[in-house]
């Protein structure tokens, strides 16, 4: 595997994206939502007497899980985009006629991808950590933070990842629909196998439960990304769960990922 060429795709994938409009109105909307966000809670907070406005307390939690559900669309646009352009405007054979294997060239797309998201995602935490440490006084556990955002970065990989491979079935509208019902799938079989034992997993088998156990066993576990990362930020220590989960993460994003790269050596170019 040659790295000077994924990082040099890489670096044309963020450029590419980089010059897209949409991502231009992603960054603002991102930062008009969250000056109103705060806006609204000074507000309560001085009418109301509610404290929530602080950067601490309940108003920059709000406004993280917010940026998460605005940094997952954007993994997911970006995800849509970042190989199916390369179809649309022809030039996925002229980028491959070069010296580059398919698996490098999937890397570096969703790999920009994923960088752009996170940036973004990362500039709009940091900007809410000024706009609330301005205004408001509070401590935030930056601990906390940090591997919550670790946590929402892996959320964020794996819907590239997934956005990549219905692009290559679906036109985008569609695809974006699909994923969106598919999240909210996997989310739901997350939460209802997340808290049973490995005898309450398998009892009373049906083909829709079997179905369900294989997602939740060999698909990375969006859902349960999204509770540790809220749970991070609230305060919660990093348990052996922690790092069990990010095992399997591990595991079931490369097998996501190797299912893409099949998929796509096997699509006639």
């Amino acid at each position: 595997m040659n790295f000077q060429i994924i990082r040099t795709l890489t670096e044309n994938t963020i450029n590419k994206e980089f010059r897209s409009k949409a991502i231009t109105f992603i960054f603002i909307f991102t930062f008009i939502v969250i000056t109103l966000i705060k806006i609204l809670l000074d507000f309560i907070n001085t009418n109301f007497n509610i404290s929530g406005g602080s950067i601490g307390g309940e108003g920059f939690f709000i406004i993280f899980l917010g940026l998460s559900s605005i940094s997952s669309i954007t993994s997911i646009l970006l995800g849509l985009n970042c190989v199916s352009s390369d179809f649309a405007s022809s030039s996925i054979s002229q980028i491959l006629s070069f010296p580059i294997r398919r698996v490098e060239y999937l890397i570096s797309r969703i790999l920009g991808a994923w960088i752009i998201s996170l940036v973004l995602f990362i500039i709009s935490i940091i900007y809410s950590i000024v706009l609330f440490s301005l205004y408001t006084p509070g401590t935030l556990e930056f601990g906390g933070l940090f591997v919550a955002i670790i946590s929402m970065s892996a959320n964020m990989l794996t819907l590239a990842t997934l956005a990549a491979l219905s692009s290559l079935y679906m036109p985008k509208m569609y695809a974006f629909i699909f994923l969106f019902i598919f999240r909210v799938f996997l989310s739901s079989v997350n939460t209802s196998f997340m808290s049973s034992s490995g005898q309450e997993l398998f009892a009373n088998l049906s083909i829709f439960k079997v179905i369900r156990l294989i997602f939740y066993f060999f698909f990375p576990r969006v859902q349960i990304m999204d509770s540790y990362a809220k749970s991070f930020l609230g305060g919660s220590d990093i348990g052996v769960n922690f790092f069990t989960f990010y095992a399997h993460y591990g595991v079931t994003y490369i097998l996501l990922f190797a299912l893409l790269a099949f998929i796509f050596s096997r699509r006639d170019i």
